[in-house]
């Protein structure tokens, strides 16, 4: 039984949408969020996106992971699925650090840079050894978009045609694969977590978006970053991909994947620039930011483009544009960027032993 069921933890967009397509192919899904939840009491999703259309049920859904672990003898299912956002990282782990084991498959969709090397360091903090340390597979992009969910309705709008994993060394990467790319046949794998790491672009993307509109975040305006766009703001973006291919090349990252890359591999746009890549992606349309605490700055910075950051100063390169947006992105949130490298636990010949 607990091979055959999932623990989605988290009930974002993301996370909602992972259960759906799960309760879609028949699979047992269980679903925890901090946040209390509709979901708890009718244990039901409507999903009314072109993909997975139709309501669907959970077995179970909870902000209580004791109640969840309580329908199947104490434990948890062995295949569990993390949906957050960088600063959510931590608490996960030490919620599931009561129940992980050596057998357990722990696949992460987190855009921040590292998440899954951070819940491995969080649990071995919490006394859990590297021995008894689940598998965990850190990806660098999810197998859907899905926006303007609800609480308890989401629209998956379209697959990704590709997505790649990796984690913690070879063969646990191709047990993550294994374990999941029945459930979601658009996985593939990586040949490093620094690999995943550094073809991570959603804070690339999101970031330039932000700082040409601070204004109108900050007033708390609905507003799409992604409508009107236009090519000098599209640039920005292209600027601060060079920072993050010069990163990896001088790291000797393989297989880079250059933004214009990942639109064509992921969604399959076709297009000579950037910008008219970008306006092939309709998912596009339907993004507003009215929250102040949107992940687009506060994850996006701290646990996006910060960890790049760190990454080039151990490899010695200088990221003019990288550093500026980090600067003025910075001097607008106040927060502090904790995910530097003596709390990544990285050096150069860690990277070195990475890849």
């Amino acid at each position: 039984m607990l091979q055959n069921s999932y623990l989605v933890v988290g009930k974002g967009h993301i996370g909602l949408a992972t259960a759906v397509y799960l309760s879609n192919q028949g699979y047992t899904v269980y679903l925890f969020s901090r946040r209390s939840s509709i979901v708890a009491q009718t244990r039901t999703i409507n999903s009314i996106g072109s993909v997975s259309p139709g309501s669907y049920l959970v077995a179970a859904c909870s902000n209580n992971i004791y109640e969840l672990a309580a329908l199947n003898g104490g434990k948890l299912p062995l295949n569990v699925l993390i949906c957050c956002r960088g600063q959510d990282i931590e608490p996960y782990a030490k919620i599931l650090a009561e129940y992980v084991n050596p057998q357990m498959n722990v696949l992460v969709f987190c855009a921040s840079r590292f998440a899954g090397r951070v819940f491995c360091q969080e649990l071995q903090r919490l006394g859990i050894t590297e021995e008894q340390l689940p598998v965990v597979g850190d990806v660098n992009n999810t197998p859907f978009v899905s926006r303007s969910n609800t609480e308890d309705r989401v629209k998956i709008s379209t697959l990704t045609n590709k997505f790649f994993v990796a984690a913690q060394n070879q063969i646990m990467t191709d047990r993550i694969v294994s374990a999941y790319q029945t459930v979601f046949s658009n996985l593939c794998a990586a040949t490093s977590v620094l690999e995943i790491n550094l073809n991570k672009v959603n804070d690339i993307i999101h970031l330039p978006l932000l700082l040409v509109s601070l204004a109108r975040w900050e007033s708390g305006e609905d507003y799409n970053p992604y409508h009107n766009l236009g090519r000098r703001t599209v640039g920005l973006i292209d600027h601060l991909d060079r920072d993050r291919i010069a990163v990896g090349e001088a790291l000797q990252v393989p297989n880079l994947i250059d933004i214009k890359s990942h639109y064509q591999i992921a969604y399959g746009t076709t297009a000579s620039s950037l910008y008219e890549h970008m306006q092939q992606v309709g998912a596009y349309s339907s993004t507003t930011l009215y929250n102040p605490h949107h992940r687009y700055l506060v994850e996006d910075l701290p646990y996006g483009c910060f960890p790049l950051q760190v990454l080039a100063r151990l490899a010695g390169v200088e990221t003019p544009f990288l550093d500026s947006c980090i600067t003025i992105g910075n001097k607008f949130l106040d927060i502090p960027l904790e995910w530097n490298a003596e709390f990544l636990e990285l050096d150069r010949y860690q990277l070195a032993q990475e890849l």
